[in-house]
């Protein structure tokens, strides 16, 4: 397991680094994000499901617990654990 604790300025810079990881994902890698409401856990999402090649709208799975855009890549799986 890595541990990655990384600054951002802007939320364009935190997408960017979210994309420049999908290219490097296999099937099966997990990643957790762990963060307060706010944090950029679901902006970070969305630069990873480009990466992926996702091009589907991501949005929080605050509440609906699960999120599942299967149209890129690799499947992406997008949940809140509580």
């Amino acid at each position: 397991m890595t541990s990655l604790k990384k600054d951002f300025t802007s939320e364009a810079a935190l997408q960017a680094f979210a994309a420049s990881l999908g290219p490097q994902l296999q099937a099966g890698d997990v990643l957790l994000l762990d963060g307060d409401l706010g944090a950029g856990k679901t902006s970070f999402t969305k630069g990873l499901a480009k990466g992926l090649g996702i091009t589907d709208y991501v949005k929080s799975p605050t509440f609906t617990i699960i999120r599942e855009y299967r149209h890129g890549r690799l499947p992406l799986y997008h949940m809140d654990l509580y």
